[in-house]
């Protein structure tokens, strides 16, 4: 269980905040770990969500920088109710329930617009379920904010335009099932984590990742990164959790104006991502970016391929309710 996991990690920390901040407190502290910087959709996110609270008449700080921990520091911190809003990695869903990983997949939706439908407006039992887990655990998912533009191959070496240009390089894994893709792929993925992904990278240990324009553009990695494929495999997003013993413990008043606060948050950053997929590959291409969009017939390979692995990528049980629902979101 993920409370039980993070409880034994950090008892020092729980320990020392468990008096400082009472489950009912109408403050409301908001975690995000980017600068403040407004590439950063998470920081964007958080001040859209304070200031919504704030127009409510309450009180909302949030602090960037992951000055208040790491991700799972922070779904700790908000499971026991010592923290009341993080923006984190979708990977925190994941430990809890792993069918969160099915929005992420290559080509399971073809743009953000169904991405967002598919996460805000269609009837979604996989994900209501999904949320059902989580606040089990004392958390609950406020929205999956989106990141800008759509999922892509960065490197440091050359143009790619198709799968076959892919077998010589090496790239940035996030873990074993992003393994399995690069392989579907072609070629070879090394597990890395973000912090050293750029030593990687002067080490010849890795040629590049695959992520959203918006990365390499907040973490300067554009310094190093000369190549982008626009693969358009996927929509990236984040996950925008709530403590569930905070929520619970506010007045009705008070309630109202956090679902508000969130309804409003997830409308401006849907807005957000829009403008911001019309204007990162501009400052790609302005940070001397080399801007690579394969032909169809190759994104139609790299999809056939992406697809063959669906079943590694998420729990093999949810694909067919992954399709399902892209299939009902689509216009």
């Amino acid at each position: 269980m993920m409370l039980d996991r993070f409880r034994t990690a950090l008892p020092g920390l729980a320990l020392g905040l468990a008096t400082a901040v009472p489950a009912a407190a109408q403050e409301a502290r908001i975690a995000v770990q980017c600068p403040e910087v407004p590439a950063c959709a998470d920081w964007v996110y958080a001040e859209d969500f304070a200031a919504a609270l704030r127009e409510g008449g309450m009180e909302a700080t949030v602090f960037a920088g992951a000055s208040l921990g790491k991700d799972a520091e922070i779904v700790d911190q908000l499971s026991q109710g010592l923290l009341q809003f993080g923006v984190t990695n979708f990977v925190m869903i994941a430990q809890v329930d792993p069918r969160i990983l099915g929005f992420l997949a290559p080509y399971v939706f073809e743009d953000s617009a169904q991405f967002f439908r598919a996460t805000q407006e269609t009837d979604s039992p996989l994900l209501d379920s999904i949320r059902e887990e989580m606040a089990a655990q004392g958390v609950m998912i406020a929205g999956l904010p989106g990141l800008g533009g759509q999922m892509g191959l960065f490197n440091d070496t050359k143009p790619v335009e198709t799968v076959d240009d892919l077998a010589d390089l090496r790239l940035r894994a996030i873990d074993a099932n992003q393994v399995a893709l690069f392989e579907a792929w072609g070629t070879q993925g090394v597990v890395v984590d973000m912090p050293e992904f750029a030593g990687a990278v002067q080490q010849g240990i890795v040629d590049g990742y695959f992520n959203p324009p918006a990365v390499p553009l907040i973490f300067r990695h554009t310094e190093f990164l000369t190549h982008f494929t626009d693969l358009k495999a996927g929509t990236p997003f984040r996950a925008a959790l709530m403590s569930a013993d905070w929520y619970e413990g506010l007045s009705d008043e008070e309630r109202a104006v956090v679902d508000a606060a969130i309804e409003t948050a997830n409308a401006k950053n849907r807005e957000w991502t829009y403008a911001a997929e019309t204007t990162e590959i501009e400052q790609l291409e302005a940070a001397g970016v080399t801007v690579t969009t394969p032909s169809p017939e190759a994104l139609a390979e790299f999809r056939l391929r992406s697809q063959e692995v669906w079943d590694t990528l998420m729990p093999a049980g949810s694909v067919a309710e992954m399709q399902a629902l892209a299939d009902a979101s689509r216009e």
